[in-house]
């Protein structure tokens, strides 16, 4: 796999924030899980490192969001073992495959990293289901049995992968994302901007991207961390702000319009979420290429 198509984890790091009012207008739990669905893809698409979902409606949509986007990112051959049974995971089996380089075997992508859950312990070590034809051990270190680890494969003996317990952060592509959530937009935002260098809104009433892509482009490149924020279906960011006494401008360096002149009344969370990052992972991209 070439350098261009390996999905690396490369600076700025993107994530975004959805309010819990993102499945509110759906007719019921299985569109409500499809509508998801088409988040957490985006979500990996573009190497999204954290969603941030801020309540701005119902406890129970809040919930329902968070549990299947955490859903989501669990590997395929550890779910069974790491998420119990819900009745919102009623509808998991319509969710798309996420197919992400955590989710699939390592020769896809090229890479030693896997993620598992501690097995058993043994006089050697502790086993790891790391979902391939034999356990993976890591050597004299006792584990907490059911616990998710991320590990690299190191060597190969009989029966055995032997791995080394690593941090997610040492991985060098994109290992998906982590899910957050908060009571309140307000409660998000103070998360937010201690952890994030550059905090962007989407907005129809936004700056047109075409007039600022320039200097957007130089803001990428000084920035670590970017976080996205997302309205919802019936409120848009600022009006979900005023609810909460909340001047966005406090927060955001900038205001977005992403789509100008956008053919439709409105436009859906998950539709905004593709579109904008899209142009995001582009600009990114480009500025990378330039500086390899």
């Amino acid at each position: 796999m070439s350098f261009d198509n390996r999905p690396i984890r490369n600076r700025p790091f993107i994530s975004f924030a959805i309010p819990s009012s993102i499945v509110s207008e759906a007719p019921d739990l299985r569109e409500k899980t499809r509508k998801l669905g088409y988040v957490s893809r985006a979500a990996a698409i573009f190497r999204i490192e954290e969603i941030l979902i801020y309540r701005d409606d119902t406890v129970e949509n809040e919930e329902l969001v968070y549990n299947i986007l955490t859903y989501q990112e669990v590997p395929p051959y550890l779910k069974k073992r790491l998420i119990p049974y819900s009745p919102l995971l009623r509808y998991a089996g319509i969710l798309p495959p996420l197919k992400t380089p955590h989710h699939v075997y390592p020769n896809v992508f090229d890479t030693v990293f896997r993620e598992g859950v501690v097995d058993r312990i043994t006089g050697r070590g502790s086993i790891i289901d790391i979902g391939l034809d034999k356990p993976g051990l890591v050597l004299y270190k006792k584990l907490a049995i059911g616990s998710r680890v991320t590990v690299k494969i190191v060597d190969e003996v009989n029966s055995y992968y032997i791995v080394d317990l690593i941090s997610r952060d040492e991985v060098d592509i994109y290992w998906g994302y982590r899910v957050s959530r908060f009571s309140s937009m307000s409660n998000m935002l103070s998360y937010a901007i201690e952890r994030y260098d550059l905090i962007i809104g989407a907005t129809k009433k936004g700056e047109l991207i075409y007039r600022i892509e320039n200097e957007l482009t130089k803001s990428l490149l000084k920035s670590i961390n970017i976080l996205i924020i997302f309205g919802g279906p019936r409120d848009d960011i600022d009006e979900i702000a005023k609810k909460e006494n909340i001047d966005l401008s406090h927060y955001c360096s900038y205001f977005i319009n992403f789509v100008p002149r956008q053919g439709v009344e409105s436009i859906r969370t998950e539709e905004a979420i593709f579109a904008v990052l899209s142009i995001l992972n582009y600009l990114k991209e480009k500025t990378l290429s330039r500086n390899r």
